[in-house]
Order: C-alpha cells, then sequence, then structure tokens
C-alpha cells in the first residue's frame, strides 16, 4: 500500500508539472506570434507612411492640421512597433523576465499614446474641410500671383486627383487678376487632360474640344485626407488589440517565469 501511495504522488507531481510546462511553452508561443505578427505590421506602417509621403505629401501640406503629419505618424509608429516587436520576441525567446517586464511597460506606454492619438484624431477629423479649405485657397491665390513654390504645389495637386482650383475653373475664369494676365477662357494646364505633346504649356485656353478637370480640389482633397485619417485610426484600433492581448500574455509569461526563476541576459 505504501509504495502504491508514493507511486500515485509521483504520478500526480509529474503530471502536474508536466500541465505547467505546456501552458507556459503555448504562452511562449502565443508571445511569439503576435510579436512576430507586429514586426511584420511595423514594417508595413514604415513603407505605407514612406509611399504616402511621396504620393501624397504636396496633398497633405494644404492643410494646416495635424493631418499634415499622417505619414511621419505612420513611419514612427512602424519603427517602434518593429522595435517593440523585436524586443518581445528576443525576450520570449531567452524567457528573460527583466527584458519582458521593460518590453510590457513600453508596450503599455505605447498602447496609451495611440489612444491619446485616435481621441484627438477623431475630435480634428470634423475640422479637415475647413482646414483644407484655407489651404487651398492660400493656394491657389499664390498660384494666381505667380509664386513658384505654389504653382508647383497646385499643379501637383490637379494633375493628381484631377480637379481644378478650390471649387472649379471659375477660381481662375473668375478672377479679375487671373483675367487681366490671361483671359476669361484660359486654365492652368494641370487643368486639361488633352495637352497633347505640349509639356511647356503653363495654361491652356478652353475651347469646344478641350477636356478639362470641372470639379474643385476642395471635396476631393478633403475626401483623401479623411481616406488617410480613417487609414491611420482603423490600422491603430486593430493593432490597439494585438497590443492588449500582447501585454496579457507578457504579464502572464513573467509570472510563470518568475516561478521558476529567470534567465540572465
Amino acid at each position: 500500500w505504501y509504495q502504491r501511495r508514493v507511486r500515485d504522488i509521483t504520478n500526480n507531481l509529474s503530471f502536474k508539472a508536466c500541465g505547467m510546462g505546456c501552458k507556459k511553452s503555448m504562452i511562449k508561443l502565443l508571445l511569439v506570434v503576435f510579436n512576430v505578427i507586429a514586426v511584420i505590421i511595423g514594417l508595413a506602417l514604415l513603407g505605407i507612411g514612406a509611399y504616402s509621403k511621396y504620393e501624397y505629401g504636396d496633398i497633405l501640406a494644404i492643410s494646416e492640421s495635424s493631418f499634415t503629419s499622417i505619414p511621419a505618424m505612420l513611419m514612427i509608429i512602424g519603427v517602434l512597433v518593429f522595435i517593440l516587436g523585436f524586443l518581445g520576441c528576443f525576450g520570449s525567446f531567452r524567457e528573460n523576465r527583466v527584458i519582458l517586464i521593460v518590453y510590457t511597460i513600453l508596450l503599455v506606454l505605447v498602447l496609451m499614446g495611440e489612444i491619446v492619438a485616435i481621441i484627438i484624431s477623431l475630435i480634428y477629423k470634423g475640422k479637415i474641410e475647413e482646414s483644407v479649405e484655407d489651404g487651398l485657397d492660400k493656394k491657389v491665390a499664390g498660384y494666381i500671383a505667380e509664386d513658384e513654390d505654389d504653382i508647383e504645389i497646385m499643379d501637383k495637386i490637379q494633375e493628381t486627383i484631377e480637379c481644378c482650383g478650390v471649387h472649379g475653373i471659375e477660381d481662375y475664369t473668375e478672377n479679375a487678376t487671373w483675367v487681366a494676365n490671361h483671359n476669361n477662357k484660359t486654365i492652368p494646364a494641370s487643368c486639361c487632360q488633352n495637352m497633347g505633346t505640349d509639356t511647356s504649356a503653363k495654361t491652356c485656353v478652353i475651347e469646344k474640344d478641350t477636356v478639362y478637370f470641372d470639379k474643385g480640389c476642395l471635396d476631393l482633397t478633403t475626401e483623401t485626407l479623411k481616406e488617410n485619417a480613417g487609414l491611420v485610426i482603423g490600422i491603430t484600433l486593430g493593432f490597439i488589440v494585438i497590443q492588449i492581448v500582447t501585454v496579457c500574455l507578457g504579464c502572464v509569461f513573467c509570472r510563470r517565469i518568475a516561478r521558476d526563476g529567470y534567465k540572465e541576459v
């Protein structure tokens, strides 16, 4: 009886030890998987931010709101996410409690910053149109005054999103200064589609066969900015969910390591 009792106790302890080890391994695996996802997301955000800066930099620049920094925000978040993901993977593989504690604290700080950024973005999202209109008014006025920087920016905007002026071609054709320098049948070349091989022309004359962009840049630019803002908010919300799960896994894994004794770096 005594030997059988000792054997039963030994088997129970072995089973519990195996169970704890399996749970710890599962938590470690999940933590690594979520951090690998974070590394991929970080690289993706960095790429999206760089592309947005290159492709839509001038469009974003006309707005004086906080959304002008959307590409920079994406790149900064991408770098932080990549670094934290790598740190989390390293700490998990090494089962190093100190690294995981630092990682969890930094992750919580980034999480708080993202929540604050989303709140601010939602507050200012409704003011995008007003900010864009003010910016476009200034750029069109500079275009008419023949400011080279404003001409370059407005030409790129009008060609990229296929628009003309703030509200339409009347911003040029009904402007006294523009009409005095040109006439009321002339608009910027960047507002016309059928310029042919004459890429050096700065204006085009509205005739029967002239194909031009009749929509103003305000609505199209506002829509572009809102789409970019929505993209940032959506990605950030999705990553917040991943971060919350990762923080919980990190805390649980730290406790498991503390029970077994943690490794030094």
